[in-house]
């Protein structure tokens, strides 16, 4: 009886055991795919595990992913970038870090071909033959995170912010050196209330290749028979104002708002989040319609809605539409110089940790991101159906 005894207390563990793991599958199964294991490049961690959190529908769950992506350009996107990377910083508790370094959109293309960036911040989206270079190389995916507009800004003592207006073809009439003077007839027809001096204008403009640069000059050529024919529009431009003494070269948005600063009777172009926080007074601009108009969240809105008409895929080449076609754009409201600012991505990447991390903090970005709270002053959040171009993009996204 013993030996019995001894086999049936066996085959009862045995089922007991059997009915544990059918009631504890489930939710095994279920802790299994909430973790996923990314097996890092030498260079970085040589395992990183990401549990996801479980959050309500309407909350987008930050994992615990752990390492750092470097991207760089565009100093018009530079504000918006930190105040990003900052918050995303703060989410992950530090385990994700987003270096964005302001050099020029044309600077940040260069490193971003040479393989030395992650991703490359851009005003301008690539041009057709570097969009074409990366397709043979596995793809791009190029895709707007904000709109932001160009300020043409001014420094002329007892003439406040607000108060000067302009329009393209008196400005790019400046920048050729064909109005030297703040009282110049064509500018006062335009301002007679106000007391303009007899002063040299100094026009600032930038030194480095900029994105910022390429959507000022595609507007003045725009509005310009004269400059599209002379100067035309790109990164760089030869500026007639320079062969006249007139002209001052800085770098970046950065330093064109610190050389209108500290030069009286000067103006300049710049990010109008630059304008905001140097303090600079900001030109009305004469729109298509005829109307004067600050850089205000209305006249972004106007804007924006011409825009969204024309948008291509973030796979796709935008070098036809932007900035070419949309600066100008129709609406009474509607600020003349908006521009989308892009972020530009390899489709492949060799380490999964950097496509996990990369796809992660971009749908932040044109999520949650986009909340009015995460805005610095001076940019205006996509429209939803634009930030869809950059979500379904980051799909793309992969290892190879």
């Amino acid at each position: 009886m013993k030996k019995y005894a001894k086999y049936v207390a066996i085959i009862a563990v045995i089922i007991v055991a059997a009915l544990i793991a059918a009631f504890m599958l489930p939710s095994l199964q279920a802790s299994v795919e909430r973790t996923v294991t990314y097996a890092a490049a030498a260079t970085t961690t040589p395992t990183i595990t990401a549990t996801y959190a479980t959050t309500s529908p309407t909350t987008r769950a930050i994992s615990t992913l752990s390492g750092v992506v470097n991207g760089a350009g565009a100093s018009f996107l530079n504000p918006q970038m930190q105040a990003w990377a900052s918050k995303f910083y703060e989410l992950t508790g530090g385990r994700i870090q987003i270096n964005y370094q302001s050099i020029g959109s044309g600077a940040g293309q260069a490193k971003f071909r040479e393989g030395i960036l992650d991703f490359a911040g851009s005003d301008p989206p690539l041009k057709p033959e570097i969009y074409d270079e990366f397709k043979e190389k596995g793809g791009i995916v190029q895709f707007p995170v904000i709109i932001g507009t160009i300020a043409v800004v001014y420094n002329i003592p007892n003439v406040e912010s607000g108060k000067l207006k302009l329009t393209g073809e008196v400005i790019a009439k400046i920048y050729m050196g064909e109005i030297v003077y703040w009282d110049d007839p064509a500018i006062k027809a335009l301002n007679p209330e106000l007391n303009l001096p007899h002063e040299k204008i100094i026009a600032v403009h930038r030194s480095d290749g900029s994105g910022t640069t390429r959507v000022f000059t595609a507007y003045l050529s725009k509005v310009s028979e004269s400059w599209k024919n002379k100067v035309g529009s790109d990164l760089t431009v030869e500026w007639p104002v320079d062969k006249l003494g007139n002209g001052v070269g800085a770098k970046g948005n950065e330093g064109v708002a610190a050389a209108v600063q500290q030069n009286r009777y000067s103006i300049g172009y710049v990010e109008t989040a630059y304008a905001h926080s140097a303090g600079l007074s900001i030109a009305l601009i004469r729109n298509r319609d005829g109307n004067y108009v600050l850089p205000t969240k209305e006249a972004v809105a106007s804007a924006a809605k011409a825009l969204i008409k024309v948008l291509p895929r973030a796979d796709e080449d935008w070098s036809s539409i932007f900035p070419d076609e949309t600066v100008d754009p129709p609406g009474s409201e509607s600020y003349p110089i908006t521009s989308f600012s892009f972020v530009i991505l390899r489709q492949v990447y060799d380490d999964p940790v950097k496509v996990a991390i990369l796809k992660e903090f971009f749908e932040w970005v044109l999520t949650e991101g986009q909340k009015p709270e995460n805005i610095v002053e001076g940019y205006e959040p996509l429209p939803p159906e634009v930030a869809a171009i950059g979500l379904n993009g980051l799909k793309l996204l992969r290892t190879g």
